[in-house]
């Protein structure tokens, strides 16, 4: 049937494709039923105890406020539990006591030869092997794990279409299980290491390696809590030197120094690589494991280390393929893949020549640096195809500093009346549920999505040439963004994606023929995008955004729980406390869940939500229900308070017409079998406030959207415009009046809408070449009639003139699919 789900697993798990109707296909698996342990809050005397030591870790009190935290419970603490602390020392105790629950660090000494001497660093790290043994016997974690890769399909009609989100369900996973021995299963660990200012003048640095498992789903991956990124290192900075600053040798050894740090990091791993590890899993099942460092997640700068090739000014400064310098601006040209192998090679050959001038040169043809590489310890690990494109840097380094820079300064250029239509174009956005609504953008130095729909009028093809082509690259660079962030991809839309990217390029190309020099490593990089969505799945598998909000806690420790001196030890030790905080915590949950009788169903990780769901477990919940009611009105109240308004001229009547037609399209009896007929007493309840669950197109799951139809909403009118499914086709309408009637014994949700759906004449140049969607307004007074089940789900619409309104398609994936399919079903081309 339409929309089943086929399933199909790795050869060597021996187990048989699955087809599964849609709405009973679910990712999740069932939870454990086994009774939780009865006092989770162990070693701490009382739950009481711990709820007050994870108040003060969470707040990051010192030493100092933490005393008199406790001093003040003592005073005011109850009978029904024993408050046995008396100052700070004994939380550290018990905390200590703790912590052997999960992994700790280790503190290690790495030694480095430079020149003629021996430098040394301190280490700190994690277990890899014991890290990921404690998730592996985590019982509320388990289930949710991965080990056979996957391939899945969705039926359209006519074939099964392929699609892909997880690690496990992409082409390397699959690739990696098929050089194993047989009943080998990957264990995939995601790495990810960047340096991040812990002080804010940047003195004080840190150099987190965070770790996660591919294994889980990315919900839990790039969520918070027990599951997600963990600091499992703590690399050495070493120390700029002005006598050695900017010598080869003195790059070189820093980047030795990395990779000696790495190699202790992954030597727990490197030997099972090889042979494969046998454990003794939750569900009583032995699995031979051989972990493998499925993704690298960092920047441009952090991928050249961990490649080990020169970086920006080399002649192949690409560290996933080897595209020459000078063409890097090319998208539409492939060129060979960089390989482990062959870097490991490049290095062996280059040490076998007879002097240090012919050693170099070997070594510049390749780009590379003469440091064997930490990763080519791990077995079924290729350092080059593990390196993710990263969407955050992409959006930083390419959109904010070269893009949105380059516009801010054309739009100055024009005048300070432009900067300030500017700045009032965006002030006059509608609002939208967690969009930012920003003031003087043309003063913030990054802004995004709306930037098209702002700037359109100001920067036109004949006054400003220049700023055009530049908006039509940028209008370009959102909709590969677009692309990159779908949740889920299907063939189509990696097809439809890398062509987007060759489309970017080409306007590029154009524009490079003006001052601005776009022949850079970042831009490069959008070549690799979705060959990683096919590697490795949807973007957000290896987005460094997760990790990066890592940084923040990190920099609260620095700040409030150490005396600014040897300060990694110390953070580390907080880490690591609120690790197995967080783990007590889920206990807890577990345990308040399991007393008061929660359904075997409910009980789910802590900021898992349902989302592991294909469809939403409540698949029953109402489509549309309205909310915010007022007071119930009379007819003539209604029209006699809306009297300057034309829409609502005779209402009542208009309304008497809809509703004898409605009733019977819909097959439900005419009031005494006769035409509606309301008289000016009778009664309607108006709301404000409507909420719709809708499926995506993109990843099938139920989302909700949060609509408003008022006139005062935080002392602002606020009238949603929405999509409308009609007999005909899609079209867009705003809100104007929800209410609520009754019909006999029937109680009908109704909406007054302003429709959009008037011709809009023949499609301007501006639209084609800039994408955009536009729709027009019919006369207010031609407001009309329909159910609320109509509604799809919100959209958000700009106004242009009068009565044109340019589609917002870029405040989520949603939005942009649907906005795609009303380009085709009009007949537009897609453009180069």
């Amino acid at each position: 049937q339409v929309d089943d789900i086929k399933l199909e697993y790795h050869p060597s798990s021996g187990i048989t494709p699955e087809v599964h109707a849609f709405n009973n296909f679910k990712h999740r698996p069932p939870t454990s039923s086994a009774p939780p342990h009865k006092r989770p809050w162990a070693p701490f005397k009382s739950r009481l105890e711990f709820e007050i030591a994870e108040l003060a870790l969470e707040a990051c009190l010192n030493n100092d406020q933490t005393d008199r935290l406790i001093t003040l419970c003592n005073r005011c603490a109850s009978q029904s539990e024993k408050f046995m602390f008396k100052n700070h020392k004994d939380i550290r105790e018990r905390w200590e006591a703790v912590s052997h629950r999960t992994t700790g660090f280790t503190h290690d000494v790495i030694s480095v030869p430079y020149d003629d001497s021996i430098r040394q660093f301190e280490l700190y790290y994690r277990d890899l092997w014991e890290w990921a043994a404690d998730l592996l016997c985590d019982p509320r974690l388990f289930p949710h794990m991965v080990f056979d890769a996957q391939r899945f399909s969705k039926f359209d009609g006519k074939t099964f279409v392929h699609f892909i989100d997880e690690p496990f369900t992409a082409e390397t996973f699959w690739n990696v299980q098929s050089q194993l021995p047989p009943g080998g299963k990957p264990l995939a660990f995601v790495l990810y290491a960047d340096k991040t200012r812990l002080s804010s003048f940047g003195t004080a640095r840190g150099y987190p390696v965070v770790a996660c498992l591919a294994n889980l789903p990315m919900n839990i991956r790039n969520g918070q809590g027990v599951g997600s990124g963990y600091v499992v290192g703590w690399l050495p900075i070493v120390k700029e030197d002005r006598d050695q600053a900017g010598k080869p040798s003195w790059v070189n050894f820093k980047n030795a120094v990395w990779h000696e740090s790495f190699s202790k990091i992954l030597s727990s791993l490197a030997l099972k690589s090889h042979t494969g590890q046998w454990f003794d899993c939750p569900d009583n099942v032995p699995r031979w494991f051989f972990p493998i460092i499925l993704i690298l997640s960092a920047d441009y700068e952090e991928q050249c280390i961990m490649s080990l090739i020169r970086g920006i000014k080399c002649l192949w400064p690409c560290p996933v393929c080897l595209v020459p310098h000078d063409e890097l601006l090319n998208t539409l040209k492939c060129y060979p893949p960089r390989t482990a192998t062959q870097s490991q090679e490049v290095v062996k050959a280059a040490r076998a020549e007879a002097t240090a001038e012919e050693k170099e040169e070997k070594l510049k043809e390749y780009g590379l640096r003469d440091i064997m590489n930490a990763f080519a310890a791990m077995m079924h690990t290729d350092v080059h195809d593990a390196l993710s494109w990263d969407r955050l840097h992409f959006n930083g380094g390419l959109y904010r500093d070269h893009l949105w820079a380059e516009l801010q300064k054309i739009v100055v250029g024009l005048g300070r009346a432009k900067v300030a239509q500017m700045d009032k174009n965006y002030e006059a956005f509608p609002r939208w549920r967690n969009l930012k609504h920003l003031a003087h953008v043309m003063s913030i130095s990054f802004i995004k999505g709306m930037v098209v729909y702002a700037v359109h009028a100001i920067l036109t093809e004949d006054d400003s040439p220049l700023g055009y082509l530049l908006l039509c690259c940028i209008q370009h660079f959102l909709e590969v963004d677009a692309y990159v962030a779908l949740e889920v991809h299907t063939t189509e839309t990696i097809s439809a994606g890398r062509h987007a990217v060759q489309a970017f390029s080409t306007y590029l190309q154009v524009a490079d023929e003006s001052d601005k020099n776009w022949n850079f490593p970042k831009l490069h990089m959008s070549v690799h995008i979705f060959d990683n969505i096919e590697a490795k799945g949807a973007m957000r598998n290896y987005n460094t955004k997760p990790n990066e909000r890592m940084h923040g806690s990190l920099k609260d420790s620095y700040l409030l729980r150490t005396n600014f001196r040897d300060v990694a030890p110390q953070i580390l030790h907080i880490n690591h406390w609120q690790v197995v905080a967080e783990s007590i915590r889920r206990h807890i949950s577990d345990l308040d869940e399991y007393e008061s009788g929660g359904s075997e169903d409910s009980g789910d990780l802590e900021d898992l939500g349902d989302v592991d769901d294909l469809v939403s477990p409540d698949a029953n919940a109402p489509h549309v229900r309205l909310g915010s009611r007022q007071a119930v009105q009379t007819f003539e109240l209604i029209e006699d308070a809306h009297k300057e308004d034309a829409t609502f001229t005779n209402f009542r009547v208009k309304l008497n017409n809809f509703l004898t037609d409605f009733l019977q399209v819909i097959q439900l009896p005419l009031p005494g079998g006769k035409r509606v007929q309301f008289k000016a007493s009778d009664k309607i309840t108006e709301c404000c406030f409507l909420k719709v669950n809708y499926e995506s197109l993109v990843d099938w799951r139920l989302h909700t959207d949060y609509l408003r139809c008022s006139p005062k909403f935080f002392n602002a009118a606020r009238f949603d415009c929405v999509f409308i499914q009609t007999e005909a086709k899609v079209i867009f309408g705003r809100l104007l009046f929800l209410f609520e009637c009754i019909v006999g014994d029937i109680t009908l949700s109704l909406a007054l809408i302003h429709p959009f759906d008037a011709p809009t004449g023949v499609r301007l140049r501006k639209d084609k070449h800039l994408n955009i969607y536009r729709v027009r307004a019919r006369p207010r007074a031609q407001a009309e009639f329909f159910s609320v089940r109509s509604i799809i789900r919100r959209a958000l619409l700009v106004l242009d003139g009068s009565t044109d309104y340019l589609v917002v398609d870029t405040v989520d994936s949603d939005m942009f699919i649907r906005v795609k399919e009303l380009h085709l079903a009009a007949g537009h081309p897609i453009r180069i």
